[in-house]
């Protein structure tokens, strides 16, 4: 279950919301905008290029077990 502690260390799980936002953890803060570049097909070299520098940033663990649960109330948001 993507709530247990020790989840993080094999989740390859990538989110995209309905507002083209990149959610790379279903209890991350904030997002990164892809809408522009979804919205224009000759910008997919540019999209491969973001989502690649996002996975860069793809935290560890989701700090659930410290209290942190981000900024996600809803996990429906991003379909989750």
């Amino acid at each position: 279950m993507p709530y247990e502690k020790d989840f993080c260390a094999s989740c390859n799980r990538l989110r995209v919301s309905s507002v083209g936002k990149l959610h790379l953890c279903l209890f991350g803060d904030g997002g990164v905008d892809l809408r522009e570049l979804l919205a224009d097909d000759a910008q997919q070299q540019a999209l491969e290029e973001r989502i690649a520098e996002a996975l860069t940033h793809k935290k560890q663990t989701h700090f659930l077990h410290q209290g942190n649960t981000g900024i996600t109330q809803n996990l429906s948001y991003i379909g989750g």
